[in-house]
């Protein structure tokens, strides 16, 4: 590999120069600028961006954690960052906890010891204690769409208003004259709620509307495909099944749907069902899932401007809750017994 050495000594000229031309640095005349460019190219040389970094103490390279990138829904996230990034001249390395924790606090160090300049964390396989230890380090870490416990706040954080968007979705089917309405949550083993804040606004937007959520028309899932079709086989299989169902999430809802086709049933003649994510899939299925927007873009914006602003040693303020926003489309319908 060529060095600053090779294309001194091919241009006629000290490493010094050299040195000053590819940082763009240095009173060089443009004719000699020329002449380096010129023989750099010819000899095929590439910066050493970890000396470099070294030097700079800064590798334009930022950390992106997230729990799966077969979930289409992170999968959006991930591209949506990376192409953010570069853009604004950064690189991103992706990793995924896979949701175990102890995992999740390996990344992080993983990434701190690779000299990122700061991380986007997804929840899913990273506490509370972890990123807190992160920021303490120094290294910036901005929590992106946590829906945190009780009483836990993130200093640093953009997210959505998940209860608002609990809330739509009942506003809605009730609006099309549902009552036996179902949910499909995200649970964990160690039986915590991953989804409590949509699950929140749905159960109390339900009660405030004297239609309280019956806890036999609740399900768990784990956000798969496969545990949104368990999950609804249970719920339509009940001596007195549900009308609609809300999965809080996308690809629970797709699972429902196969379970509803499978169980002979017409979405949503017999049956309306609703996501939340919007992932790209969404609008494709048959019929169109009917979902809860989370706007990818302006999320992703938002978590990079509070990213690069702290890397560039400025303080900005966390910016408020996204609004989440309800698509309607044709996987839900008026309550059979309305019509």
């Amino acid at each position: 590999m060529a060095t600053i050495y090779d294309i001194a000594k091919a241009a006629g000229v000290t490493a010094a120069t050299v040195s000053y031309v590819l940082s763009g640095k240095g009173s060089i005349s443009q004719a000699t600028r020329e002449k380096v460019m010129r023989y750099a190219s010819e000899l095929g040389y590439r910066p050493n961006l970890i000396a470099r970094s070294l030097i700079k103490q800064e590798t334009h390279t930022i950390g992106l954690v997230i729990p799966h990138i077969i979930n289409p829904f992170y999968a959006g996230i991930a591209e949506t960052v990376e192409r953010s990034a570069y853009a604004r001249g950064f690189r991103t390395m992706i990793t995924n906890t896979y949701e175990d924790e102890r995992l999740g606090a390996e990344l992080l160090e993983d990434l701190a010891a690779r000299r990122v300049d700061g991380i986007i964390a997804l929840p899913g396989g990273l506490s509370f204690s972890a990123i807190q230890s992160m920021i303490a380090s120094g290294l910036p870490v901005i929590c992106c769409l946590w829906e945190e416990e009780e009483g836990q706040e993130v200093s640093l954080a953009v997210g959505l208003d998940f209860k608002r968007g609990g809330q739509l979705v009942a506003e809605h089917l009730l609006g099309l004259g549902h009552r036996r309405i179902s949910v499909i949550v995200d649970v964990k083993a160690n039986g915590r709620i991953d989804h409590h804040l949509r699950f929140t606004g749905c159960q109390e937007a339900l009660a405030n509307a004297a239609c309280p959520l019956d806890a036999a028309l609740v399900s768990n899932g784990d956000s798969s495909l496969e545990s949104g079709e368990a999950a609804a086989h249970q719920l339509l299989h009940l001596p007195n099944p549900p009308t609609a169902i809300f999965a809080t999430n996308d690809l629970m809802a797709i699972g429902a749907m196969v379970a509803a086709w499978k169980l002979g049933m017409r979405v949503p003649a017999d049956l309306s069902i609703i996501g939340f994510d919007n992932i790209a899939l969404a609008p494709f299925t048959s019929p169109p899932l009917t979902t809860i927007n989370v706007d990818r873009d302006r999320l992703v914006k938002l978590a990079l401007d509070l990213l690069l602003s702290i890397i560039e040693g400025k303080q900005l303020e966390p910016p408020p809750l996204l609004a989440p926003e309800l698509i309607a489309r044709a996987s839900t319908a008026i309550c059979p017994a309305s019509r």
